[in-house]
């Protein structure tokens, strides 16, 4: 039926109604070219290009229509949104482009380059704007992509992506490529632990010490963080046992009954000569008569008690009772020897100022001990102690 003829009757309207009816089947038939989202494991189509261009942005995030202008870094979701920025941007002229239309609500003053573009801003912010409740919380929101980021950030925690390496989730795909190239793992080496950040792999070392080489002793099962205590531990603890045992097996006495070791021969030498030889220095003086077992002994017992040629007399408890009453402060030289090393050897008795001389390395006084050695040398004064000690034993 032509569309400028009226219906006179009810074949005419059985003619209208089967023309609708394959109007609307060519339309169906049309709408049967779907479109189908590209991301794997999405079945989902759409008879519009629009719809699928939004559906899939809300996959990946990626803005996939740029603009083609030099110049122009603009990018957008959807293709229409691209037709429009040309439009307005580099096709239309440069007045037509500026916004000239006010919002119709007075409180609100945007404004929008068409007429149309305001009618959608009433519509959708003014009129009838558009919330999106949570399905878990009293929560809502003006876009469907925070409800759906809100949910899974503070309910499900089911983020669509994930990174592969450290698991860590994504609410869009792009985010995810972004980051797995920068992605890294610290492993700890004494526990299978992970960890993507290295202020985190640090703490754990430093509190677990997984993270330090340990040094363990060989002789026993203790473990050291540092080299030197280790070296410090080994000193103390094994090398004095060692010595000892090292000691104890160097110089060992070869007398039946004895058995006695020294880590030095010299002290071997000393130990034969005085307990098995029968050797002893007696000293000479006067009301005395102490013997000693080697020379250095006898000399340190004349210097400290024969200092005068006298014998000293017992007056510890005279002393004590006096430094009691009252005390003196401590000498700076208490302690030092008031002799030198060559009188003691040499076993010479000497004047204050002969030691004082001899300390000072003066050649005054090494010449007058060298001439007393040449005099009297020391080998004669053991050899007639000696003699004279066999003569008091056969009598």
């Amino acid at each position: 039926m032509s569309p400028g003829k009226q219906i006179a009757s009810d074949s005419d309207m059985e003619t209208v109604l089967e023309e609708f009816k394959q109007r609307q089947v060519r339309r169906n038939s049309v709408g049967l070219a779907k479109y189908t989202c590209s991301v794997p494991k999405c079945e989902a189509t759409f008879k519009r290009l629009d719809q699928l261009d939004r559906h899939e942005y809300h996959h990946t995030g990626i803005k996939k229509h740029a603009c083609s202008y030099e110049g122009c870094d603009k990018t957008y979701s959807i293709v229409t949104h691209l037709k429009r920025h040309l439009r307005s941007t580099h096709e239309r002229p440069e007045a037509a482009a500026q916004k000239t239309v006010k919002c119709a609500l007075e409180d609100c003053g945007k404004m929008f380059i068409s007429v149309s573009n305001m009618t959608r801003h009433m519509r959708e912010t003014h009129e009838c704007p558009r919330v999106y409740p949570c399905s878990y919380c009293s929560a809502k929101f003006s876009q469907k992509l925070k409800l759906k980021r809100h949910e899974i950030r503070e309910h499900t925690l089911a983020y669509p992506f994930s990174c592969s390496k450290c698991l860590r989730g994504f609410y869009q795909e792009w985010q995810c490529q972004s980051h797995e190239p920068t992605c890294k793992q610290y492993e700890c080496p004494g526990c299978p632990q992970k960890f993507n950040k290295w202020t985190l792999y640090t703490k754990h070392c430093r509190d677990t010490l997984h993270g330090r080489n340990r040094h363990k002793c060989e002789r026993c099962d203790s473990i050291f963080d540092k080299p030197s205590d280790l070296k410090r531990h080994i000193e103390t603890k094994h090398q004095e046992v060692e010595e000892k045992e090292a000691s104890a097996a160097s110089f060992t006495c070869t007398e039946e009954g004895c058995g006695k070791s020294y880590s030095y021969l010299r002290n071997l030498r000393q130990h034969m000569l005085s307990a098995h030889s029968g050797r002893r220095f007696e000293c000479q003086t006067v009301e005395c008569g102490r013997c000693f077992s080697s020379a250095q002994n006898l000399a340190k017992h004349l210097l400290r008690d024969h200092k005068d040629g006298k014998k000293k007399k017992d007056t510890k408890k005279g002393t004590a009772e006096k430094l009691k009453s009252n005390p003196r402060k401590r000498r700076r030289d208490a302690g030092r020897s008031k002799h030198s090393r060559l009188s003691k050897l040499a076993c010479l008795q000497l004047d204050k100022d002969d030691e004082e001389a001899v300390r000072e390395r003066q050649p005054v006084a090494l010449e007058k001990v060298t001439k007393s050695l040449i005099e009297n040398p020391i080998e004669e004064l053991l050899a007639q102690t000696l003699q004279d000690e066999e003569e008091v034993e056969q009598e």
